[in-house]
């Protein structure tokens, strides 16, 4: 008798462990530039610094403000109003830089404000249709009601290669 009980408890278990789907989530940053909402994945960003001095570079495109110094290393500074559609192209001027995670450069974007971290499914993300690598926008999130743009970092760093020569 027990042992039927012990049985019948053990299908219930497994039948309920079947059920449950692992969902996969992924948290987001979203972010103002200049009081447009964009969302990036939080595992992009290595940090978020503010009141940094931007030394300006000569000859270099118009989305490049300069670089910056973190801790002794440089890194390029991004407008990205100019790359994103933005009719106004002049940089925010809060003082604040996202700084993104890469492998092999160094390249922060110079946005307005942090509003707050999200997590979401990953099914959460509406793809652009026909999307690429070189897009400046993965797609779009979903959130209380509005659509926010997800930015692409790694399109950030291909434009940079191709302007500069050294893709």
């Amino acid at each position: 008798m027990n042992e039927e009980i012990i049985d019948q408890i053990e299908a219930n278990n497994k039948e309920t462990v079947e059920n449950v789907e692992e969902k996969h989530m992924t948290t987001w940053l979203v972010f103002l530039i200049a009081n447009k909402k964009y969302a990036v994945r939080s595992s992009d960003v290595l940090e978020i610094i503010r009141d940094v001095s931007v030394y300006k570079l000569p000859f270099m495109p118009s989305y490049i403000e300069g670089v910056l110094n973190r801790r002794g290393d440089p890194f390029t500074v991004i407008n990205p109003r100019s790359l994103i559609g933005d009719t106004e192209t002049t940089p925010p001027q809060e003082p604040l830089f996202m700084i993104l995670k890469q492998v092999d450069d160094q390249l922060s974007i110079h946005i307005s404000d942090i509003l707050f971290f999200t997590e979401m499914e990953e099914g959460d993300l509406n793809l652009i249709p026909g999307g690429n690598e070189e897009g400046f926008f993965l797609g779009t999130l979903a959130y209380s009601g509005e659509e926010i743009p997800a930015l692409n970092p790694a399109a950030f760093e291909a434009l940079i290669r191709k302007d500069l020569g050294s893709a």
